[in-house]
């Protein structure tokens, strides 16, 4: 449902997006947790700027126009 939501919207230029499998990459998806300290859920939104986690969301708190103002603020 969460993928669903966010693929009506057109991917933003200048952004990068990624579909982590969890089941076959739980490893990965491990790590990602450990190292941006959020704790993992699934469905889950996680945005990496500058090496830092500003936006982690699951279920129906994932958001395009957030994911939008968070990913291209200048904060």
């Amino acid at each position: 449902m969460a993928l669903n939501r966010l693929e009506k919207f057109e991917t933003p230029a200048g952004a990068d997006f990624y579909y982590l499998d969890l089941i076959t990459y739980r490893n990965i998806s491990n790590a990602v947790a450990e190292i941006f300290d959020v704790y993992h859920e699934s469905p889950q939104a996680i945005i990496i700027k500058n090496g830092t986690c500003v936006y982690n969301e699951s279920h129906s708190g994932i958001n395009m126009e957030e994911i939008m103002q968070e990913a291209f603020s200048t904060n």
